[in-house]
């Protein structure tokens, strides 16, 4: 069994087979995510078990009490149910959507994964709340009251019941919010550190977010469970009269008491709890930068093969990201990747950079396919833009800079855009979402179309909710990202690096390939109207050409490093007309 080690060459073995090496690793890791779950569980048992009563010595009772040892044998089985249902359910590309309800289209999706989802955190909410009352309850764990005495019939205890359908609720709402906000979808790093700081670094905003989760549903069921709560409560009590007798002896409503509140809270709060660290665990550990190239005794042909493994999404994902290290980072690999051309596949150089290439390509081709010509119009000309902007600024169409994506309009549509929707008016062919909408999905956002549209009301809601889109040309955009930079640095570090002059031959392919790309990302930015549907002037646009605009960020980086690079080279560079005034901006530093 290979044993893996970051910079143990020692160790490598003759497999060249990245996917093979990688699904090692990624055992490996979820293995050693296990283990950092039960320390994990250990933490939450001792904050659970803090009493404040003791003072000095609470900290110190707490970590070695026998109910803390309890509560972490149980945190650690649902800690252990979180990572099971990630390493399920866990998603590396975006999927494509289009609506003005894009939560609820996440949801209609994969309706399979979203039931699962929900019913395992259901279930787990309901484990550990049986556990928490167990160890910390008091009167409200007994599901049997006596109020006419223990020789009287007994009644059933409404406080218990409320915490039955509050441990469910919590867990519904964690499984519908956890597919709903994408949070499945793996986020891998943008910088490399090692995982401890990296948990040091997301600990205080996990336990934020538990807490800010925790009230929020308990506030909505107290205001639930006060309109449906007591009749529930009498149906419970009925059902069971038929089986045995039961007492009708009045008894108050659990809502008002305070100790039961707090016992909610607390409890609430730790479930909560358990879930965001096994959550954070999962991602940090699974994206974590690798190594798995040096495992292999050929470690180009073994990080070639990782960048072709179309079939495991993250394996491939993790080729990228290794590629980009290298390229970036990691000079003796890189120098070896460039000097490495006596292969009978080609040079190493040329089957790398054809699988970027290849990335960006299929970019631009979904691109052009989502925005034809005759539907884009032409982008606003240099002297269109505002005074006192710089010329590098990414602008949208009507002129206003990217720095205003982070500006959020709180009214919703603007006067003109209601202008716009009221001349235009509602009518059956307002398009709610993307032709990526297929059965069950398709079904209800047609329904909830023809209900909105039956009332002025619904009409308003539907003219000003916000429309997001996540189309299928950026499902992969770190990956792109990956692809562009290691190409480009491939390229800028060619002046030292190349030493039989292998990458000067290509070097008009991939200027060819990243102004292709360019160009239709600009193209795409430059449509104001028909990405956000009704009333889509202001924040609507910027809100749906986010991933556009970023990705325009990425190329035009890259081409100015290029240009700056090769300033002094460029016009030995043979380039086709129109690449090279395109080029030519970059090297006046007003593209």
């Amino acid at each position: 069994m290979v044993v893996y080690r970051r910079n143990a060459r020692d160790q490598a073995v003759a497999s060249a087979d990245f996917a093979k090496l990688g699904q090692l690793i990624l055992r490996q890791r979820f293995i050693r995510a296990c283990i950092y779950q039960l320390a994990f569980a250990y933490i939450v048992a001792v904050v659970a078990n803090l009493n404040l009563k003791n003072g000095l010595f609470s900290f110190v009772m707490a970590m070695f009490s026998s109910r803390t040892l309890g509560y972490t044998v149980a945190a650690y089985i649902a800690g252990l149910g979180v990572l099971g249902v990630h390493s399920q359910l866990y998603q590396v590309t975006r999927a494509a959507h289009s609506s003005h309800f894009p939560q609820l289209q996440r949801l209609l999706r994969n309706p399979r994964s979203t039931g699962a989802a929900v019913c395992a955190y259901a279930l787990l909410s309901c484990y550990l709340f049986i556990v928490h009352r167990a160890i910390f309850g008091g009167r409200i764990t007994q599901m049997w009251l006596y109020p006419e005495g223990y020789y009287g019939p007994p009644q059933l205890n409404p406080g218990w019941l409320a915490s039955w359908v509050l441990a469910a609720m919590l867990g519904v709402c964690y499984g519908i919010k956890l597919v709903a906000d994408e949070r499945l979808q793996l986020a891998f790093p943008t910088i490399e550190q090692s995982r401890v700081y990296t948990l040091k670094d997301r600990m205080p905003s996990s336990f934020t977010r538990a807490f800010h989760f925790a009230l929020g549903v308990l506030w909505r069921f107290w205001i639930v469970y006060l309109l449906f709560g007591w009749g529930m409560y009498r149906f419970v009590c009925g059902v069971l009269g038929k089986v045995m007798t039961t007492s009708s002896y009045g008894v108050g409503n659990p809502l008002f008491s305070a100790s039961n509140i707090v016992f909610w809270l607390h409890s609430s709060t730790l479930v909560t709890l358990i879930w965001e660290f096994a959550h954070q665990l999962f991602e940090i550990v699974i994206t974590e930068p690798t190594h798995i190239n040096e495992l292999s005794l050929d470690r180009n042909l073994c990080l070639l093969n990782g960048l072709k493994c179309i079939a495991n999404p993250l394996v491939q994902h993790l080729a990228y990201q290794e590629l980009y290290r290298i390229t970036e980072f990691s000079s003796e690999q890189r120098v070896e990747l460039l000097t490495d051309i006596d292969r009978k596949s080609g040079t190493m150089w040329s089957q790398v950079s054809g699988q970027c290439i290849g990335v960006i390509k299929s970019a631009t081709e979904k691109l052009k396919a989502q925005n034809p010509a005759q539907h884009i119009k032409s982008l606003p000309s240099q002297s269109s833009r505002p005074k006192g902007l710089s010329a590098s600024i990414t602008t949208r169409a009507g002129g206003a800079p990217m720095a205003d994506i982070l500006r959020q309009n709180k009214n919703g549509a603007t006067s003109a855009d209601m202008a716009t929707a009221k001349e235009t008016g509602a009518s059956g062919a307002v398009d709610l979402f993307g032709n990526e909408a297929q059965g069950l999905e398709k079904y209800v956002l047609t329904m909830l179309r023809d209900a909105l549209l039956k009332s002025t009301l619904g009409q308003r809601i539907l003219s000003r909710s916000l429309r997001a889109r996540s189309t299928d040309v950026f499902s992969n955009f770190q990956q792109q990202t990956w692809a562009i930079r290691s190409l480009v640095r491939l390229v800028e570090c060619s002046i030292t690096d190349d030493e039989y002059g292998v990458v000067q031959a290509d070097i008009a392919s991939v200027l060819e390939t990243l102004f292709a790309y360019f160009n239709e990302l600009e193209r795409s930015a430059a449509q104001a109207d028909g990405l956000g549907g009704i009333g889509a002037r202001d924040y609507n646009t910027q809100l749906t050409s986010r991933q556009t605009l970023a990705m325009i960020q990425v190329v035009r980086n890259a081409l100015y490093i290029f240009t700056t690079t090769f300033y002094s080279y460029l016009e030995m560079l043979k380039l086709p007309a129109a690449q090279g005034r395109q080029l030519q901006a970059f090297a006046d530093f007003q593209a």
